[in-house]
């Protein structure tokens, strides 16, 4: 009897669909690999996107503030005792008066 090596039924079958099942479960991986990486892509470039517009609205901010204090200062000098006098008397001819020009004007009531 000559000895001859007995391959179970279905063995080569068993190996090819173990190939194609490899090589299955490596596409579905590559495949998943791929689509993480354009995902980290796109993720990555839409973060540059927001912070770059968040740089943008934050210089926009601070020249704003730099504005509303360069204004709050305007509006303090503007509004100053002195100022105010100087050009009460230089533009409507105003004047401070003197005790003898002074006069109390008293409102006299209906009943009175």
């Amino acid at each position: 009897m000559s000895k001859k090596k007995l391959k179970p039924p279905g063995a080569m079958e068993a190996v090819i669909t173990g190939m194609f099942r490899g090589q299955l479960i490596n596409s579905l991986l590559i495949a998943g690999v791929m689509l993480s990486a354009f995902t980290l892509i796109i993720t990555s470039h839409e973060q540059r996107q927001q912070y770059a517009k968040l740089e943008n609205l934050q210089q926009n901010r601070d020249q704003l503030d730099v504005e509303w204090r360069r204004l709050r200062l305007e509006q303090r000098v503007m509004a100053e005792h002195s100022r105010l006098e100087q050009l009460a008397s230089k533009k409507l001819g105003m004047k401070n008066l003197d005790l003898k020009s002074e006069r109390i004007v008293r409102r006299i009531s209906d009943g009175e």
